[in-house]
């Protein structure tokens, strides 16, 4: 009797503690304002954003179809504005025309337009500001705080900076199996072994691999977390019709 009733105390605690982490999961997903910072502890947010800041402060990053591109001339609002790069590479630019500036890094496309208007303008003062990153992005799914696409604010991002951009594995996430799927040319898909654990909690940088646009990063579940979700979807009509039953009686007065 006390063995079952130990074993119950334990199930129900594991089951918490999933639940708790899964729930967490599914509410980073719907809430992209906060949820980073709530998933990580101070210490971890604080790490986070400083490597976010040097990353986006030193980004190489080339332009690409979809990236959107807010462009100042100073004392000039006709040629300032949102432009998007169309698939072909382009921005629809007044005065100039049609821009390519794909493939050019934001140093490099500035130049290109102040030597297109100087036609127009003397000495025209060009700023120009990524405000929307869509070109380039990497896959981290499966046992992560936030699964799905993550934006690259350069032309590569590393391992370490994808998991903490993906609000970091879940308690349920199996950290020593992750693999890395990077696609070829040749249509072979190329794996990697990443000890997840290794990197995050001892420091491993082996584990820290340089990710490119279209690479997948998967962190599997455990396979106490497979069982459980195995599990709950056979118990819960049991629990269901217990908890009727009870109420039943409860009600009338038995």
């Amino acid at each position: 009797m006390k063995k079952s009733l130990f074993c119950n105390i334990c199930f129900g605690a594991l089951t918490a503690v999933l639940v708790a982490s899964f729930a967490a999961g599914a509410w980073a997903q719907n809430d992209d304002n906060g949820a980073i910072k709530k998933l990580m502890s101070p210490a971890e947010y604080k790490a986070y954003a400083a490597s976010k800041a040097y990353a986006d402060q030193n980004s190489s990053y080339t332009l690409g179809p979809t990236d959107v591109v807010t462009i100042t001339v100073q004392r000039h609002p006709e040629v300032s504005g949102d432009y998007t790069i169309n698939t072909e590479g382009k921005i629809q630019y007044e005065f100039v025309g049609d821009v390519v500036i794909a493939g050019l890094t934001k140093k490099q496309a500035v130049a290109l337009l102040v030597k297109k208007l100087s036609t127009y303008i003397i000495h025209p003062e060009v700023t120009m500001k990524i405000t929307g990153y869509n070109s380039k992005v990497v896959y981290v799914i499966g046992e992560v705080g936030m699964p799905g696409r993550i934006p690259m604010h350069g032309d590569t991002i590393t391992v370490r900076q994808a998991l903490l951009d993906a609000g970091l594995p879940l308690l349920s996430a199996a950290t020593k199996g992750a693999r890395l799927f990077t696609p070829s040319d040749s249509g072979r898909v190329v794996m990697k072994r990443v000890n997840v654990y290794a990197l995050l909690y001892e420091g491993d940088l082996r584990q820290n691999f340089v990710m490119k646009s279209g690479d997948t990063l998967y962190v599997p579940a455990t396979m106490l977390a497979k069982a459980m979700r195995v599990i709950s979807p056979v118990t819960q009509p049991v629990e269901n019709v217990a908890g009727t039953a009870g109420a039943a009686r409860y009600g009338a007065g038995m």
